[in-house]
């Protein structure tokens, strides 16, 4: 892992109640993973202590004199934070999802609501941070977000890769599917995404919709003006493009 996994995550918070910054500066420093490096009560100081800062998490209340939350969030948009509002007014709920906000806490901000949030988000950047760390490390791994989760895919747990209007189904080899429980896996990586992340070697794109392994072909077959081929572990009969036939036979030589 880098370095900066291990430095605590920096937090402006701002609000322009000291009491409300009181309560939550008494939960943040129970966690040895935060460190608070600003505290402000308007909405000018925060866009000026987000950009000196670049802090990893921002806790913004949405009323305060001058420039509100609201602002404060647009004009801070280009610098990556993990954003939640701190706010007394329930009526602000879905304008602030409509950023990009992760959370939206009431107040008086009960101290296990305010944990529960700070745990959520240092399980949201572990995980990126693992993710990042294990796609530097490892080339014969693709990571897919699946939902909430993120699973790291072999290579070679992969048999087919099928296009499905705006969503990929993987279909796993038998040993994929004994490590992942499952035999296919739904993402929203493109094809051509994929094309450029798999081994050429390995992968072929042998039709607008599918990519196959092709160490797993059985058979390429002509079947009424057009070919087919079979995988193996797989009862499905994969179309290959007219265009791609010449290739695939020299690939299969």
């Amino acid at each position: 892992m880098t370095s900066r996994e291990y430095e605590p995550k920096r937090v402006v918070l701002v609000d322009d109640e000291p009491a409300a910054i009181a309560n939550m500066r008494s939960v943040l420093d129970e966690f040895e993973a935060l460190e608070v490096v600003a505290e402000v009560k308007d909405g000018s100081s925060a866009i000026e202590a987000i950009r000196h800062h670049r802090p990893d998490i921002v806790f913004l209340d949405i009323e305060m004199p001058g420039v509100n939350g609201f602002e404060v969030a647009s004009k801070t948009s280009d610098i990556p934070y993990q954003l939640v509002f701190v706010t007394a007014y329930d009526q602000y709920a879905l304008d602030a999802f409509g950023t990009h906000a992760i959370d939206y806490l009431l107040k008086p901000v009960r101290p296990s609501i305010l944990r529960a949030c700070i745990d959520k988000i240092l399980r949201q950047e572990n995980i990126v941070a693992e993710v990042l760390w294990k796609r530097e490390s490892r080339s014969d791994i693709l990571f897919l977000t699946e939902g909430s989760d993120v699973r790291a895919l072999s290579h070679d747990h992969i048999c087919l890769v099928e296009g499905l209007g705006r969503y990929r189904r993987f279909h796993l080899t038998p040993p994929g599917e004994a490590m992942h429980g499952t035999g296919t896996i739904v993402s929203d990586l493109t094809l051509d995404d994929l094309e450029t992340q798999l081994p050429r070697g390995d992968f072929m794109r042998i039709h607008r919709s599918f990519i196959i392994a092709v160490r797993l072909i059985v058979e390429l077959r002509l079947q009424s003006r057009r070919y087919f081929v079979t995988l193996e572990n797989l009862d499905i009969d994969v179309p290959v493009s007219r265009s791609k036939i010449a290739d695939l036979r020299t690939r299969l030589r």
